[in-house]
């Protein structure tokens, strides 16, 4: 006969919880419920990279939390019922530098500015209002595949995952941080090899004020330009909505973000 110890053993395994390391990009943010919509990485034996929401065992770790953040937390799930427990931001940026004083906090209006496209036409912030925009900073002489290039051909899957909003509801903008350089000539060259549409302009000009309010950061180092790496989501209300930090992102994560921007009505 078995033992005493060794039935109530048998009930208690589904009552265990197991718990899970989780690693995604914070998409939405809902205080009030308590939960938070995370695109995240592939959970080891336990479900696939998707977009999800989970609930926060303690609410106030929710607050420092914005859209675009990328988080790591303990996924604890039990009969009936799963919790997301010591959230906590995660990676670094590219640089370790300070942020811009002028740096937007979430919810903030895009400052006016007006640069140049690869085609010679001038783009300004009112151009943008009733949109989503998604902003990157690239510059053509990028030496390094994992920054620039990255960047660029993760535009270029937006823009084919998008094709029927880019350029209506959705527009995409690489601002170069390399001005004396990329010229609209330069620039449009550099289009041309990314097939870009008329939904993704590449801008120059005095980018300085714009990349500031974002947080890039930049400057020569040894002959070519070493910069952090910023993208930014714009509301239709000319709002800075998420922002993502590095260029090691999945690009379906910035794909969940810009979805989500496009589902709200202007």
């Amino acid at each position: 006969m078995r033992s005493l110890a060794t039935f109530v053993a048998i009930l208690a395994v589904p009552l265990v919880a197991k718990t899970y390391s989780v690693d995604g990009i914070v998409v939405a943010v809902d205080a009030a419920a308590r939960t938070m919509l995370v695109s995240h990485r592939a959970i080891a034996r336990y479900m696939p990279a998707m977009l999800m929401p989970f609930r926060a065992e303690n609410a106030s770790e929710l607050a420092a939390l914005h859209p675009g953040q990328r988080i790591e937390f303990d996924l604890v799930v039990s009969k009936g019922q799963s919790v997301a427990r010591n959230i906590r931001p995660s990676g670094a940026p590219d640089a370790g530098l300070p942020a811009a004083a002028e740096k937007l906090v979430i919810g903030s209006a895009l400052p006016a500015f007006q640069l140049t496209d690869q085609h010679g036409r001038t783009v300004r912030d009112a151009d943008l209002r009733g949109k989503v925009v998604a902003i990157d900073f690239i510059y053509t002489r990028c030496p390094l595949p994992d920054v620039c290039p990255r960047l660029s051909a993760n535009f270029a899957l937006l823009q084919r995952h998008f094709r029927d909003q880019a350029g209506d509801s959705l527009l995409l903008l690489s601002v170069t941080v390399d001005p004396e350089f990329d010229t609209p000539a330069v620039l449009a060259a550099y289009a041309h090899r990314w097939a870009a549409g008329s939904g993704w302009r590449f801008l120059t000009g005095d980018v300085a004020p714009l990349a500031a309010s974002l947080g890039e950061i930049y400057w020569a180092e040894e002959g070519s330009i070493g910069h952090n790496s910023t993208t930014s989501i714009i509301g239709r209300d000319g709002r800075l909505a998420a922002q993502v930090e590095g260029s090691n992102y999945r690009p379906d994560q910035l794909v969940h973000l810009i979805a989500r921007q496009l589902e709200n009505q202007p």
